[in-house]
């Protein structure tokens, strides 16, 4: 029913090697092509199909029995049909329709920039607090604490100091840590 290298690739792609999927998926893409020709499912573009079909594949290599003595490219099919029907039933439930027709985030990209907050990005307020906190601290700081500070903030930090330099490096930024929490609070 099946040949020798037709099986050797479907276990190979069950085996997770992509040269053999590669290969198995072009063998069968006409199958692909004509179900994306008979079949539409609304907000699923071509791209999104051939994902689906790339996913039914891996899963119908990996549940491939040859014992059965049934034809690779008929057991895929119709598990891609099956696929294919649930992605429409799915689609189509009425509880699953939106209020408003899907558009995409590229397609008006001005419109989400404006109305869509950014919880990562600091207010003007915030930073404004901050900045001024931070002159008042570099202000208040010897020069010896400045320096820890400075080194503290490097990637390299003070490891490249004797120990007990690293000692007064620490004492400085900590008394800088408690100058830097006594102005906010």
């Amino acid at each position: 029913m099946i040949s020798d290298e037709t099986f050797n690739l479907v276990q190979r792609t069950a085996d997770r090697d992509e040269d053999a999927f590669t290969e198995l998926f072009k063998k069968y893409y006409p199958i692909v092509r004509k179900f994306k020709r008979q079949y539409y499912i609304n907000g699923y573009d071509k791209e999104d199909l051939d994902q689906e079909a790339r996913i039914v594949l891996y899963r119908s290599a990996c549940r491939f029995e040859r014992a059965r003595k049934v034809n690779f490219g008929t057991f895929y099919r119709f598990n891609l049909r099956n696929q294919v029907f649930d992605l429409i039933r799915v689609n189509n439930a009425k509880k699953r329709v939106p209020c408003e027709p899907l558009t995409s985030i590229e397609a008006n990209e001005n419109l989400y920039s404006t109305t869509i907050a950014d919880n990562s990005a600091s207010s003007p307020i915030d930073s404004a607090i901050v900045a001024e906190a931070f002159h008042e601290l570099m202000s208040s700081c010897s020069p010896l604490e400045k320096e820890a500070f400075r080194l503290m903030l490097k990637k390299s930090g003070y490891t490249h100091l004797d120990p007990s330099e690293q000692r007064g490096i620490i004492n400085a930024f900590e008394r800088c840590r408690r100058k830097f929490n006594g102005g906010i609070n």
